[in-house]
């Protein structure tokens, strides 16, 4: 997948034109359900995102708000 390609989705998942990427599939296929992020802060959430073998600093680096996606994820945005 191309840059381009990761952008857009990126920009799908924060509500933007165009994106495809669906963190919560993304977080199934990781075995990951919001179920057990629910009593994890955002920084015990990122760390179990990572220990999965999910790379959040490609998101970072695109300027995404990672707190602002596990809120999402967890139903909470």
């Amino acid at each position: 997948m191309g840059l381009g390609d990761m952008m857009g989705k990126a920009a799908g998942l924060m509500g933007g034109a165009g994106g495809d990427f669906d963190l919560g599939a993304k977080m199934e296929e990781l075995g990951i359900d919001p179920s057990m992020l629910e009593n994890l802060d955002v920084e015990g959430v990122k760390a179990m995102i990572e220990e999965k073998g999910f790379d959040l600093s490609m998101l970072d680096g695109l300027g995404i708000d990672l707190d602002e996606m596990i809120a999402k994820f967890k139903g909470e945005a």
